[in-house]
């Protein structure tokens, strides 16, 4: 956050992140990514429960819980040298490991509907689709390396191009349409006869 008249063009005072999440919940997404001087800065915010405004010379308490997630390894940036070993064990209280989404395709089909009913309002006609089971079987064997993300642009995509009240396989991406191809079976080696 800045206060009023702290740089050039702040004609009001703006209230941060974390002061915006006082007596509640801030979520840092890829904290992973954050360099090592501002780690040093939220830190101190951690620590000292302070926060002091661009342009302000008073601090401010603040209570917040905070909720980070990364899908860079951590420990092994604290051993690089690249992440604070100090906020690491800060952020690290509760450690939950989510596993990529190639690790649990049962999640995939519920995934799939709740983005499409989130899409079925941002269209202009309002319209609610269904998909093809051969579709639906394509995006729940692909690997998703872009993982929920990968997904759920693939299915706001489908959504735009699906003609006639259903998602088809014409409507996915060809890297992920053309895969129908390759074999389904996960670790299982064909070999011919000679």
């Amino acid at each position: 956050g800045h206060a009023k008249g702290a740089f050039t063009g702040a004609d009001k005072a703006h209230k941060g992140l974390f002061a915006q999440a006082d007596g509640g919940t801030i979520f840092l997404d890829e904290i992973g990514e954050l360099p090592l001087h501002l780690q040093t800065k939220l830190l101190h915010v951690i620590e000292d429960k302070q926060i002091r405004p661009l342009g302000s010379e008073q601090t401010r308490s603040i209570d917040a819980r905070i909720i980070a997630a990364t899908n860079r390894n951590l420990e092994a940036m604290v051993k690089e040298n690249k992440f604070r070993e100090d906020l690491y064990f800060r952020l690290s209280m509760f450690h939950i490991h989510m596993p990529p989404l190639r690790e649990r395709r049962s999640d995939i089909v519920g995934l799939i509907k709740h983005l499409m009913l989130n899409n079925a309002g941002a269209t202009p006609s309002d319209r609610k689709l269904e998909i093809d089971p051969e579709a639906e079987e394509i995006l729940q064997s692909y690997n998703w390396p872009g993982n929920v993300r990968q997904l759920e642009n693939v299915i706001s995509r489908a959504y735009i191009m699906a003609d006639g009240g259903r998602i088809t396989l014409s409507d996915l991406p060809p890297e992920i349409s053309r895969q129908d191809a390759a074999p389904k079976a996960i670790g299982v080696i064909a070999e011919k006869g000679g």
